[in-house]
């Protein structure tokens, strides 16, 4: 791990997830998301020490475990408060529902219990409203941008006009070998990748890309993959189908090989967001007939 810096008082951490440092002062950091698990928590904490400085925050900018899942090793060690938007604030102290969402509200498999879906638990100490844009600290104002789509309530965090992107949009590499990014809400991120190209910050770091001056190119890559997804579904209609002909056609079309229920699962979750998206903008419509659901063409 090594820190890299963007301005003065901001820096990023590189790592699967990418983790924002910003300074509070001359010791004081507060982190912008946490990594995966204990082991990553371990790690930030030695890099931050062996540059003088220690956590006193961490922003959690949505509930997925790759974001949170260092918090409550780094909390246990050093008292850091957490700070996370609402809903993600209630998966974060209790991230049994992540599994539970994607299991339709059931008790979830044993397969959909594991550290990817699940991060350590971790009590959140200052949940950030749904109209906060500001979070005060000593020396230093950070901005909250709502950015949702990816999850329910993701925000960015802007610091020094550079802005945590979060997962509210992918790199072109991800983009090639997932080929269908993971959304729950399609009109939402159309709407989140839109504000962006529109916006004007001076650096931009997204979770899943190299840090960049502008994301007009990989937001033009993400809104293709939309749309191109949405001229499949619409195009491959031939009489009525259900949610898991849907999912099986799109797989296969797309090449993908779904390998564990986990993936299935996610999967589901993300056809499912197509297919709602299409429905509440009158493309779709939805019927429950022989005991089925099935989705047709308007």
């Amino acid at each position: 791990m090594e820190l890299k810096k963007i301005t003065e008082r901001v820096y990023y951490i590189p790592n699967p997830a990418n983790i924002g440092v910003v300074k509070d002062g001359e010791k004081s950091a507060i982190l912008i998301d946490s990594g995966l698990d204990d082991d990553t928590g371990k790690k930030v904490l030695r890099l931050l020490e062996e540059n003088g400085l220690f956590p006193k925050a961490i922003i959690n900018t949505h509930s997925h475990a790759d974001h949170c899942g260092g918090n409550r090793y780094i909390k246990e060690k050093t008292r850091a408060m957490i700070y996370a938007p609402e809903i993600e604030s209630a998966i974060i102290q209790y991230p049994s529902l992540e599994p539970l969402y994607l299991f339709s509200g059931a008790s979830p498999l044993k397969d959909l219990q594991n550290k990817f879906l699940m991060a350590q638990p971790s009590n959140v100490d200052y949940v950030i409203k749904k109209d906060e844009r500001k979070l005060r600290f000593d020396e230093i104002e950070l901005g909250i941008v709502p950015l949702p789509g990816h999850a329910p309530n993701q925000v960015g965090v802007e610091a020094d006009d550079v802005l945590f992107c979060a997962d509210s949009l992918f790199s072109q590499d991800v983009l090639k070998k997932h080929k269908i990014p993971f959304y729950t809400a399609i009109d939402r991120t159309r709407e989140t990748l839109r504000f962006l190209r529109d916006s004007q910050y001076k650096f931009y770091v997204p979770s899943h890309a190299e840090p960049r001056e502008s994301l007009t190119e990989l937001v033009d890559a993400n809104l293709e993959a939309i749309d191109g997804m949405e001229r499949y579904i619409l195009e491959s209609f031939h009489g009525r189908k259900k949610t898991e002909q849907f999912l099986k056609e799109i797989c296969d079309h797309y090449q993908l090989n779904m390998k564990g229920t986990q993936q299935y699962y996610l999967m589901n979750t993300v056809v499912m967001a197509y297919l709602s998206s299409l429905h509440g903008r009158g493309k779709l419509k939805v019927e429950v007939s022989d005991n089925a659901l099935f989705w047709d063409k308007i």
